[in-house]
């Protein structure tokens, strides 16, 4: 199987360390004392063993790996794998739940880049995993950390890896029964407290393995691991909405540009925000995983191993949100005046609906109640065989299933208050830290629910699903040979399914404004539709002062989407208008644009692979120097096929004449119709890896190789909604536009969008190098420095495609995804680890851990989350100034450690700079970026005895705030403010 290879005679004992501290709850050392030659044992527990055990995996593997190690049971060194990954040099996580929405906060962090790069494959034990959110990406999030023995990180991968990941690899290592000594029963007890949503939860978490000896039938083991926990959080966000340009003009002007503003100079161009809000999320997020494992070894040639690995975890939010709206044709309310900054941009001023400065009120048209739950599971079962015949051949046979779905759903609920005389502009104040806000609005009118309307509601469903088999072979010759250790060659196949199904978002009004009916009103079914005082005096911890309590949706009608939509339908006074909300049916068959519908995708891969080890000692500086290492190919085979739908307009809807021609007239039959496709491609993947010990401390790594990440299902699918712009006849020419008497009587051009299923993987060429000095076995300083060219990156851009309907064939200027043109992705990693035993008592028990990484990247593009959505589309062609998404320039950990006899400390700092969140953020419609952000976490054990441990560990110490600007790079204005908990675990962790 793939994975790092931990060696023999590793300096100082460490490879020992390597091997005991994964399991047991203390490692020990054995090391020569000064006391006659006589063998001393020392005890290495908690922190220096984890520190330890990971140094001794990243010192000795044949590639450029960096882990991080659970030694007692359960006891990862944060809360989620996510935030163990950001610990590593190079890796960096986003702080939203979804990179477009730039609105909502992760409490636990989500989405993992390497290097700057999303492109991350995840693996458990050294075999291909996914989620079927996208059918690629394992999201780290949902898997607990509990089962973890550690996280180790491929950088440069070598050739028996699996393909597939351009950033880099992350493999979940879980526990087997032969990696311990016998009998161990372990478990803890959790209880998570948030200060800001003032809850506290329940986690915990099991694990017994045993192995046991029969003459006849050789050794057995079982593990089963059990892991639960619960956490729910809150999150405050104050909001700014987008900046609009607005140009001064002559208030004695008769006609006025249409993005006029009153009190400015005629000509000059200054920016006004069109509204503010603020909004409360509660996140409630409950995960259950199970591991079980069963080893026999019926003698010393055989292993098998049978493994099964369930990861459950549901994710819950509720939303309430105010939000103001002045309008795209705001200004200063009557006898004010804006103040702008040195740029031009709006700091301060009372923001009315009217732009020539007379206005006096505004809208506040949006009040909501927002239900997003997401429950996903993956399964993951395998059964391994190795065969060792000899001292020379040993054979290794697997075969994996994997199958994950999700299911989430999304309902909003809108009511509003109509403006007028009892709405006034409010004023906004961002002159310092944070916004200041007033709107005086009396108690009387906000509290009075004849004063609202229930104005709309809207509804997203997704069923995804998908499957693997995959099976490979392994077999490793050893040589007695100078130079050559082994030889190891393997196939592999896999097949994976995978059917996402989207409702796209299904928005309709309920009343309107018009109507009179207000939410005490609306009783058509004989039932009260209910609502919810929302406005908390400790929004932000007092930070910001709100203006008060408005009604709001309730949230128990969100919640119960059944229960909901049936209300809403029953109160809803229009329900068959064209326009008026209608709950989802359940025909996912049936939707379409937005990249909505049924995506079906299958990709069947066969892989090859040969690696050779090598090691001897060369002349170097006058000295022998030992080196060693590996160099090999990999050779992938992949077909794909994508299955999907075609929409084209009715030329009806044209109303063309009759001097269009017949087979445009017959290729527009707004009909649906099933399309497919797919491709064959073929990759040779080269790698290198060197390693030359210039000293039994110190030495130096070389890495070379090729790498593919195959493209996202949505933006493979099968799909193309297809219109035409209509136009007239001038002899015998079709000319843009109606003609005479609004008659188009032909087909000027065709247009649309579409995924594009023949769509290749990106690839890499990338190279590492670094230098590494191992000081001691909890000391270390290391560098790197990385280089990767990338080419085939995907975008999104207007070209001709020929598109079939109805038996016709026409050229359709669509927008799609392409591979177009490379880039390249450079930098380094510093990382620095000591406990300073040197030092008096009691502080030879201080450490430290640091790390620092630097990127930079040219020429590489962004590409739209959805091919489908023309706002993503556009902002993504127009966007070649921006840098990739995610990817932050400088990005660094710094951990203090203290360990000495039954006291373990741990004050951990990670920081990143500001970086783009998404070329097009929702509703908005702009880039978005996250500011710098700096968080500080902490944890503190006691060892009580030999088998229990109690501690607590605490989150967001630091009490950071989160900050997202929006706009382009020169222009960027802040938009949004955001407080989140600061999370305290009291745990109680035994051993036996």
């Amino acid at each position: 199987m793939s994975g790092s290879k931990v060696r023999k005679g590793i300096c100082r004992g460490a490879s020992l360390i390597a091997l005991t501290a994964l399991f047991p709850v203390q490692a020990t050392l054995a090391q020569t004392a000064d006391n006659g030659g006589q063998l001393e044992e020392i005890i290495v527990t908690g922190i220096r063993a984890q520190v330890q055990s990971a140094q001794a995996i990243k010192q000795n593997a044949e590639q450029l790996v960096d882990s991080v190690t659970a030694v007692d049971i359960g006891a990862l060194p944060d809360r989620s794998v996510t935030e163990v990954l950001q610990r590593i040099p190079g890796i960096t996580i986003g702080r939203t739940a979804n990179g477009r929405d730039a609105d909502r906060l992760s409490i636990e962090g989500s989405g993992v880049q390497i290097r700057g790069l999303s492109l991350v494959r995840g693996e458990f034990n050294g075999r291909d995993s996914f989620g079927a959110n996208n059918g690629r990406a394992l999201g780290f999030e949902d898997v607990p950390p509990e089962l973890m023995a550690g996280v180790d990180v491929y950088k440069n991968p070598s050739a028996d890896l699996i393909e597939g990941g351009l950033g880099g690899v992350v493999n979940l290592r879980t526990r087997t029964p032969f990696d311990a000594k016998g009998r161990i029963l372990a478990g803890s007890v959790d209880y998570s407290y948030t200060d800001l949503r003032k809850e506290a939860k329940p986690s915990g978490s099991v694990l017994y393995s045993d192995r046991w000896e029969s003459n006849k039938l050789g050794e057995f083991g079982v593990l089963v691991d059990l892991a639960y926990s619960e956490l729910s959080t809150r999150a405050d966000t104050f909001s700014v909405n987008a900046y609009r340009e607005r140009v001064g003009a002559d208030p004695n002007a008769t006609n006025k540009p249409g993005n006029y503003i009153a009190g400015v100079a005629p000509g000059k161009t200054v920016y006004v925000p069109d509204g503010w809000g603020y909004r409360t999320l509660d996140f409630e997020r409950e995960r259950f995983g199970v591991a079980g494992v069963v080893q026999w070894r019926p003698d010393a040639r055989w292993d098998i191993t049978a493994q099964y690995l369930r990861s459950a975890a549901e994710q819950a939010a509720l939303e309430h949100v105010v939000g103001l709206n002045t309008g795209s044709a705001n200004g200063p309310a009557a006898g004010t005046s804006f103040t702008y900054d040195d740029r031009g941009y709006f700091i301060k001023g009372t923001i009315a609906n009217q732009a020539d400065g007379t206005g006096t009120t505004q809208d506040i048209d949006l009040l909501d109640a927002r239900w997003n739950r997401r429950y996903s599971t993956t399964e993951d079962a395998s059964l391994n065989i190795k065969f060792n015949p000899n001292d020379r051949w040993s054979f290794s046979g697997d075969v994996q299933y994997v199958k994950s779905k999700t299911k989430a759903i999304d309902f909003t609920l809108f009511d509003a208050m109509p403006g007028g005389t009892a709405v006034p502009a409010s004023t906004l104040d961002l002159t310092g830290g944070l916004p200041k806000v007033t709107l005086s609005i009396a108690d009387s009118y906000r509290n009075n629910p004849a004063n609202y309307y229930y104005s709309a509601a809207m509804d997203n469903h997704q069923r995804n699903q998908a499957d693997q088999w995959a099976e490979r072979f392994d077999t490793e010759y050893t040589f007695d040979d100078d130079w050559l250790s082994s030889a190891r060659f393997g196939v592999r196949h896999n097949k994976r399914e995978a059917v996402t199904r989207d409702s796209n978002y299904n928005w309709g009004w309920i009343s309107q404004n018009w109507t009179g009916a207000g939410l005490a009103t609306l009783d058509k079914a004989g039932s009260k539709v209910p609502y919810y005082s929302y406005g908390d005096d400790d929004f932000m911890r007092g930070a910001i002062q709100l203006p008060g309590n408005f009604l709001v949706p309730d949230g128990r009608l969100a919640k119960d989407y059944v229960k909901g939509a049936a209300a809403i339908r029953s109160v809803q006074l229009e329900p068959d208008w064209g326009t008026g909300w209608r709950p989802f049916n359940g025909d996912y068959e049936a939707q379409t644009g937005g990249g909505g519908g049924v995506n079906r995708q299958s990709e069947e891969t066969w892989a090859a692979y040969g690696l050779v080890r090598f090691s001897n000692q060369v002349k170097l500086f006058g000295e022998d120097k030992d080196v060693d290492g590996n160099i090999g190919l990999r050779y992938v085979h992949t077909e794909t096929n994508g299955q999907g739908f075609s929409v084209v307009q009715s030329a009806s809807s044209l109303n063309l004449g009759p001097g269009a021609a017949a087979q445009d007239l017959a290729f527009l039959n707004g009909a649906r119709s099933s399309i497919d496709g797919g491709r064959t491609y073929d990759y040779f993947l080269p790698s290198l890896n060197v390693r030359v010990k210039l000293t039994d401390e110190l030495q130096w790594r070389f890495a070379a190789g090729s790498s593919i990440v195959r493209p996202d299902l949505q933006q493979l699918q099968a799909t193309a909604n297809i219109s035409a712009d209509g136009g007239h006849l001038v002899n015998g020419t079709c000319q843009s536009g109606s003609g005479p008497g609004n008659v188009t009587n032909c087909v000027y051009q065709f247009k649309g969008s579409a995924g594009n299923p023949d769509l290749k993987p990106l690839r890499s060429n990338q190279f590492d190098t670094s230098l590494e000095w191992y000081f001691a076995p909890t000391g270390s300083l290391t560098g790197v420095v990385f280089y990767k060219d990338i080419y085939d990156f995907i975008t999104n851009t207007l070209q001709t495609v020929k598109f079939t309907n109805n038996g016709v064939t026409r050229d359709v200027f669509a927008t799609r995804p392409y591979n177009a043109g490379k880039g390249s992705i450079k930098g380094f990693e510093l990382a620095y680890s000591q406990f300073y035993d040197f030092l008096p008592d009691p502080f030879s028990g201080l450490g430290l851990q640091a790390n620092i990484t630097h990127i930079e990247s040219k020429g590489t593009r962004n590409a739209a989350v959805n091919p489908f959505d023309a706002n993503q589309q556009a902002n993504v062609q127009g966007s070649t100034n921006l840098p990739l998404e995610g990817m932050s320039k400088w990005a660094y950990n710094i951990q203090g450690l203290y360990e000495k006899g039954p006291l373990s400390l741990r004050l951990a700092w990670n920081w990143r700079e500001r970086y783009l969140l998404t070329t097009t953020a929702a509703n908005i419609n702009i880039p978005a970026w996250a500011d710098d952000y700096g968080q500080l976490d902490a944890s503190v054990f006691f060892t009580i005895n030999d088998h229990i441990k109690a501690g607590v560990e605490a989150a967001n110490l630091s009490n950071s705030r989160t900050k997202v600007l929006v706009g382009f790079p020169g222009k960027l204005t802040m938009h949004n403010w955001v407080d989140a908990d600061r999370r305290y675990t009291f745990v109680l962790r035994a051993t036996y």
